[in-house]
């Protein structure tokens, strides 16, 4: 239904000499929505505050320091059926950030590292865990809209095949499919980057959140965090190995 409505949309613009091009480059995508005035409960996804993790987990560390958590997702809330991800489970995001301004051995967003994933096939006996060192900050209960997606910009194509006129709507189309600028899946969006943030070929986009004032979250000067899994270690809900960028 998404799909026909957007091929639809496609015919009554100025760019309906592309459909069949666009129509090849679609993608799933899971737009992110902020339920403010939700109250967290165990085990739910949210953005921000501390994490369930199972009864007498070790918080994650890097270079001996705790990283960031950075919010957790509830696969079996999910409810599209073209998207990829595990039907169940609970996945875990932390953030390498740099704690004390003072120390210069903080990762940036482009090294290996700076993203830690902790996957849960089953959500039961678990716990919240406080953050060591650190408060727990603002907690936000989050919920999933299914989408599409189309790529952001001519750095994610080898053939891009619009001129200025056309790229405008194309970029007007493009972000009109979207109801919040967090999403999964779909192809990473960004402010500042001038190339393709992804890894490579067998790599695909997993997580864009935007910088949030509130949930003190900043990247590259207030703008993108990207996140990136391998295909196959995703069909293998392996999330051990992740990879970001920011921009």
């Amino acid at each position: 239904m998404i799909k026909n409505k957007f091929l639809e949309m496609i015919e009554q613009s100025n760019i309906a000499n592309h459909k069949e091009y666009l129509s090849q480059v679609l993608r799933p995508a899971i737009d992110i929505l902020r339920h403010t005035d939700a109250e967290p409960q165990l085990g739910c996804s949210r953005f921000g505050g501390a994490p369930d993790l199972p009864i007498g987990s070790e918080w994650p560390t890097y270079e001996k320091k705790p990283y960031r958590f950075l919010g957790q997702i509830n696969f079996a809330e999910i409810t599209s059926t073209e998207r990829g991800l595990p039907s169940k489970g609970l996945l875990s995001l932390f953030v390498a950030d740099d704690y004390d301004n003072e120390d210069d051995g903080y990762l940036e967003a482009f090294e290996d590292g700076y993203i830690h994933g902790i996957y849960i096939p089953e959500t039961t006996n678990l716990e919240t865990m406080m953050p060591p060192h650190s408060d727990i900050g603002k907690t936000i209960v989050i919920e999933f809209l299914p989408t599409i997606d189309i790529p952001y910009d001519e750095y994610q194509l080898k053939d891009w095949p619009f001129d200025d006129a056309q790229s405008d709507i194309y970029t007007e189309i493009r972000d009109s499919l979207h109801k919040s600028s967090d999403y999964l899946l779909g192809y990473p969006s960004h402010s500042t980057l001038a190339y393709d943030p992804t890894p490579g070929a067998e790599w695909i986009s997993l997580l864009t959140v935007d910088s949030d004032e509130s949930l003190e979250w900043c990247w590259h000067d207030g703008d993108k965090l990207m996140i990136f899994i391998e295909i196959e270690r995703l069909k293998n809900l392996d999330f051990s190995k992740l990879k970001s960028d920011a921009g």
